[in-house]
């Protein structure tokens, strides 16, 4: 009797565990259908909300479409500028319109989290990486970043994601428990991750239960991700929407053309200093600590760090998943890090390093480690500027139209 009861009961959880499961690409499927109309997906791109980067829908909905070129960075996204991709190609004067992903703190492990739960979605498909030097501290990522921008949506799906193997599950798991404090409100998605984490583990009716209990939060999480998307997507007024849903924009100038513009304009903005600093960050930012910054560096490095543990998680993910991505390394200001005494081969050697370990699995990168000192590349001492987004525009126009190759 209490066997044939058990029995009944684990049928009825597997069921109702089924019918959850089923609800995510339904619910995906629909607000695609009636919510994200044509213009919609490519015009929230270059918002740098929260829906886009720490949901699922629109980031699905955008590698599914042909027009679209997903850009997963930071807060280099925040610049103010005409040569910002996502004001440069409003209208798809090339054909394609790029989809930020990504705000100040979202690193390597946020991406590797976000892309593991992705999984086969990936599959074959363009996606560009934008690496930044600062991740690269001896603590690597902060908890604080972390909190900022990590998704129990995501975690969940990533658990949940059959594409995704199980040696790289338990990897991320274990590196995503280091972060207490992101699970504060979720127990049931730690306890998983916990689980995922050991090595080595049996069946039982209580993982069973904690499984289907983690199914049921995560489709509570995506029905949020739908009501937020629906929301967002009802700000997009049809006349945006409509600039993006065809090529609206003229032809691009030649990017030689758009370099010499950018750089009269990064000279007009940076009048009130050296190093090539957009004059407003430097008076607020650094011009009250001037002689303070002199030589406060010299003891510093991008080596060791974490953070390359984390890059090459992100990179083994890209490699299961079948994703065909181009990474992009961004350098520092030149002068000012001379400045603060930054050591010169502590810098090269993070782009080198950061190289290799790209091209070590067989994918594509554009090192713009060279341009530390072409002045007006960056807007400030390490966030891309008025030349910097023209050459990196250039060259995600190469590898969305040609495939880059270098």
């Amino acid at each position: 009797m209490i066997r044939n009861r058990l029995g009944s009961m684990v049928a009825a959880l597997i069921l109702f565990g089924l019918t959850i499961v089923l609800m995510g690409p339904l619910t995906q499927k629909v607000v695609g259908l009636f919510w994200l109309r044509p213009g919609v997906t490519q015009t929230i791109g270059g918002s740098q909300t929260p829906v886009s980067f720490q949901g699922m829908i629109l980031q699905k909905k955008a590698l599914e479409l042909p027009d679209v070129l997903p850009v997963y960075g930071s807060s280099e996204f925040t610049a103010v500028s005409e040569f910002n991709p996502s004001i440069f190609f409003e209208g798809k004067p090339t054909g394609f319109a790029p989809f930020l992903v990504g705000r100040g703190g979202t690193q390597d492990l946020i991406h590797a989290l976000n892309l593991g739960a992705l999984g086969g979605s990936l599959k074959d498909k363009k996606i560009a990486v934008i690496l930044s030097a600062q991740w690269f501290t001896p603590e690597g990522i902060s908890p604080a970043y972390f909190q900022q921008n990590f998704s129990p949506l995501q975690a969940y799906r990533m658990i949940f994601n059959a594409s995704l193997s199980a040696e790289r599950k338990n990897q991320l798991a274990k590196r995503l428990l280091e972060f207490p404090g992101a699970f504060v409100e979720t127990p049931t998605l730690q306890a998983l991750l916990a689980q995922e984490s050991q090595d080595s583990r049996k069946a039982s009716l209580r993982g069973l239960l904690l499984e289907t209990k983690g199914r049921v939060e995560m489709a509570a999480y995506e029905a949020q991700d739908a009501l937020k998307t629906i929301d967002y997507s009802r700000l997009i007024s049809a006349r945006s929407a409509s600039i993006n849903a065809s090529i609206t924009a003229p032809p691009l100038a030649p990017w030689l053309e758009l370099k010499e513009q950018a750089g009269k304009q990064g000279k007009a903005m940076t009048q009130n200093n050296r190093f090539g600093i957009l004059a407003e960050y430097f008076s607020a930012n650094i011009q009250p600590r001037f002689e303070e910054n002199r030589n406060s560096a010299a003891q510093s490095g991008f080596y060791p760090s974490p953070e390359y543990e984390d890059l090459e998680l992100l990179l083994n993910i890209l490699q299961d998943t079948g994703a065909r991505p181009l990474f992009i390394i961004v350098p520092v200001n030149g002068a000012w890090y001379d400045y603060t005494g930054f050591p010169l081969q502590e810098r090269k050697g993070y782009y080198l390093r950061a190289e290799k370990m790209i091209k070590d699995q067989g994918f594509q990168v554009a090192n713009f480690g060279d341009h530390e000192y072409d002045t007006y590349f960056l807007q400030d001492t390490m966030h891309l500027g008025w030349k910097g987004w023209v050459s990196i525009n250039e060259t995600l126009d190469r590898f969305y139209h040609e495939g880059f190759q270098g």
